[in-house]
């Protein structure tokens, strides 16, 4: 088993494991050619308790090749994305390792040529702190990989789902018109992105009261209330196999029934963040989207209702404020 470091660090790129394993190793393959212009660097991976030989079978796979960058790190319980990473991240620094820069990345991604070498050439070079990469697909169509926040208009146009209703509040959707060229964004994606030790200092670590989905959100969110803004780097490329590791996010195919810890994570980030008052408007204006979407559909055969998640305004409704009232504390 490759050891931890001892020795101080350039570059930790950290992934969060859970029945991915075959995906894991294939992101260490993507790694192998880039490691080196990373400098010191060293990747943990931590396996949340998947229960399906997952820590063996990267094991043999980092031993077999004689990977001595990477680290297997077994949870004895799933704790959610956040916390997988959080772990990762504090079993070096709590080793007192400095460490100048933190690369996250998904386990359903693969890295290509110069995707780190990109975002460190474009930290130093404009003192950024926060930098996240292009996504694609596999043959290198772009997946949306910057952001808005979320607010009251992108919650109505997401269930209401108007072209016309779109273009007016255009601002104000969480979608981006995607960038070729450097941009500063709200939010990333969190499949890859990289942070300075800065950051980590002045933040702090991922807000692991999230379970998966949102934290991204509020990593993001609490930087730029300290005057450390997100930064896209389309430079930088990643393949992404969207919904891999959750099943959840892929919306070009049937989605499964919304996991109750994605409400809980929506339900977070709207409270911690905005308070009350916006998380009824919000919680309201989806609704009043969704319901209008549905009954529009229904009476017009709209294929795309076959796609959705089964019972998911009922989900949505008995996880909004109305049910739920104003407590930060899941059930």
């Amino acid at each position: 088993m490759a050891a931890l470091p001892k020795t101080n660090l350039d570059t930790l790129i950290v992934t969060v494991n859970y029945k991915t394993s075959n995906l894991v190793t294939e992101l260490i393959n993507s790694l192998l050619g880039e490691v080196k212009n990373l400098g010191s660097t060293h990747m943990v991976i931590v396996d949340n308790n998947s229960g399906d030989g997952s820590v063996d079978y990267i094991q043999n796979f980092i031993d077999e090749n004689s990977i001595y960058w990477v680290s297997v790190i077994a949870s004895k319980e799933n704790s959610g994305y956040a916390a997988g990473n959080n772990l990762a991240i504090n079993s070096v620094l709590k080793k007192n390792i400095a460490v100048k820069r933190i690369w996250f990345l998904n386990p359903d991604t693969k890295v290509k040529a110069e995707a780190g070498t990109e975002l460190i050439k474009a930290m130093k070079k404009n003192n950024l702190h926060i930098v996240g990469s292009r996504l694609e697909d596999d043959d290198g169509t772009l997946q949306c990989s910057h952001f808005n926040f979320p607010g009251i208009f992108s919650e109505l146009s997401a269930g209401l789902r108007l072209g016309a209703f779109d273009r007016l509040v255009q601002k104000y959707l969480v979608r981006t018109e995607p960038s070729n060229t450097p941009i500063q964004a709200h939010w990333l994606a969190g499949a890859s992105f990289m942070v300075s030790n800065d950051y980590i200092k002045k933040i702090g670590l991922i807000d692991d009261d999230y379970f998966l989905y949102f934290e991204e959100l509020d990593f993001c969110l609490q930087g730029q209330r300290n005057n450390m803004p997100c930064w896209y780097i389309p430079s930088s490329k990643v393949y992404h196999a969207v919904g891999a590791a959750t099943g959840i996010s892929d919306h070009r195919r049937k989605a499964p029934r919304r996991p109750q810890y994605w409400f809980d994570s929506r339900r977070r980030f709207f409270l911690k963040n905005y308070g009350v008052i916006k998380l009824i408007c919000c919680d309201l204006a989806f609704m009043i989207g969704y319901a209008t979407w549905l009954l529009r559909s229904k009476l017009t055969n709209n294929v795309d209702l076959v796609k959705e998640p089964p019972s998911f305004l009922k989900d949505f409704i008995k996880n909004s404020f109305l049910f739920r009232g104003f407590s930060l504390k899941n059930k």
